[in-house]
């Protein structure tokens, strides 16, 4: 659940957004899917392959329909004469980006512009906690055109244990038998994925990582605060969520019972002060981590948010103006999350914590854990729709990360965290023509990773300035 914006509203008006954002899918307008007949060909530019980097100069992409009929070097594919033809010359081609951790099914659903996802060149966000109806009917717009916005997978409520950090947008699973019943009605109303958070007991968690595999849904979340990372991950859960070590994993018991079940501000910075990243014991947890292929989903944009950056640094970010004044105006209003809070004396500390965070995560990519990328958004500034996972690449480039590696992050292992790696995060031939062309080499420098020239998703184009000047924003 994202730990920028507290997502704890009443119940009647979750269930009063079900209703909301019928209306509002309308109010963007329809959109044609692509005909399954048309062919597109994008000519002239430079194809990177994310796999293993090689730039494939003079391309040609042809697009028939949703799907990538052909993708290789000029000269080497048969354009029909009825394509229709996109210039690519002097740009590069990308697979349509991936936002693993994008919660756009909370209370605010129905104002959120999802179009800034495709104008930042974001085709897919996978949402790990929101309310399961409006998630679905969320989803059911965007296929049906209603809505103009990212594919999406999702997770619907979060389960967690006693006392549930948020009430209103989580199913309470005290018992094992509540476990399996929660993850049954989740995987009756066609989730993607089973959240967990932090208050699950290892009995229920155990219960939830069976029912959800015998359903075929990974188990993601946070680690629960009573194991360790080692642990959780050995009982089975597949995807971590943020950096969220606990502290029985590294320091004595007596020291991380007094830690671990602080709210997140105060934890996470005494935890990170104490922590050695070159320790035996953090190197052995880097190994394993690699070794058991596990996704870790670092949501640096959100820890910077909350232990580096202030509030007003949020607010007065300039890329505010894309959002909807009314839905600006409605989160100023609203006070910060008390867990979030790191104590002023505290500050100085934090900050180092992040940096040490950040040393982990190269730590990682190094040893050849899966790192994907998510932001912990929807929200404003740094967390903004879109903009959002550009900032995420470019912290993972901070951490040590190569501008290759961060786009894998993005495409080709986020596809494989979700079970799509057949189907996106490539342009290739079978895959969904989720294409964004950009003005500048992404793998010379991260940030022409969001200068977005032109979006297609399923093999419908976008322009990005038409977005954006739809968003609602005062632009």
């Amino acid at each position: 659940m994202s730990c920028s914006k507290n997502p704890s509203n009443s119940l009647p008006k979750a269930l009063a957004l079900t209703l909301i954002l019928w209306s509002a899918a309308f109010a963007q307008g329809p959109t044609s899917p692509a005909s399954p007949n048309k062919t597109i060909a994008i000519v002239g530019g430079t194809l990177i392959d994310v796999r293993t980097g090689e730039e494939i100069q003079n391309s040609v992409v042809l697009v028939r329909g949703q799907r990538v009929l052909q993708a290789g070097v000029a000269g080497k594919q048969e354009i029909p004469n009825d394509a229709e033809t996109i210039d690519a010359h002097g740009k590069w081609i990308l697979p349509g980006l991936i936002d693993m951790h994008a919660h756009v099914s909370m209370d605010d659903s129905d104002l959120l512009p999802l179009g800034l996802y495709l104008a930042n060149g974001v085709t897919t966000v996978r949402d790990p906690g929101g309310y399961v109806t409006v998630s679905r009917m969320l989803k059911e717009n965007i296929e049906a055109g209603r809505r103009i916005g990212p594919r999406l997978f999702f997770c619907g409520n979060i389960l967690d244990g006693k006392p549930p950090v948020f009430p209103s947008s989580s199913l309470l699973v005290d018992t094992p038998e509540r476990a399996r019943s929660a993850v049954t009605y989740l995987a009756d109303q066609g989730v993607d994925c089973i959240k967990v958070y932090n208050n699950v007991k290892e009995p229920e968690l155990k219960v939830i990582i069976a029912t959800a595999r015998a359903r075929n849904l990974p188990v993601i979340g946070h680690v629960p605060r009573s194991i360790t990372m080692t642990h959780a991950v050995e009982l089975g859960m597949q995807s971590l969520e943020h950096i969220r070590i606990t502290g029985r994993e590294l320091l004595p018991l007596d020291e991380a019972n007094k830690i671990d079940p602080l709210p997140l501000g105060k934890r996470e910075t005494l935890l990170w002060q104490q922590f050695d990243v070159h320790s035996q014991k953090m190197q052995q947890l880097v190994a394993f981590l690699a070794k058991q292929q596990v996704s870790l989903d670092p949501t640096l944009t959100v820890d910077e948010a909350t232990f580096v950056q202030s509030r007003d640094d949020q607010i007065n970010n300039p890329n505010n103006r894309y959002l909807p004044p009314q839905l600006f105006e409605k989160w100023k209003q609203e006070p910060e999350a008390n867990f979030e809070n790191v104590p002023p004396e505290l500050k100085q500390v934090a900050i180092n914590g992040f940096e040490k965070r950040k040393t982990f995560i190269a730590m990682c990519a190094r040893a050849g854990v899966r790192i994907i990328a998510g932001t912990d958004g929807a929200y404003w500034g740094t967390l903004l729709p879109g903009f959002g996972l550009h900032h995420e690449l470019q912290l993972l480039v901070q951490s040590g990360l190569t501008p290759l590696q961060a786009i894998q992050a993005a495409t080709r292992n986020s596809a494989k965290t979700l079970g799509k790696d057949g189907e996106l995060g490539q342009v290739a031939p079978g895959y969904f023509a989720d294409i964004v062309i950009l003005e500048a080499d992404p793998l010379k420098q991260i940030e022409n990773a969001s200068k977005v020239d032109l979006v297609m998703k399923a093999g419908q184009i976008y322009k990005p300035g038409d977005l954006m000047k739809s968003s609602g924003g005062s632009n």
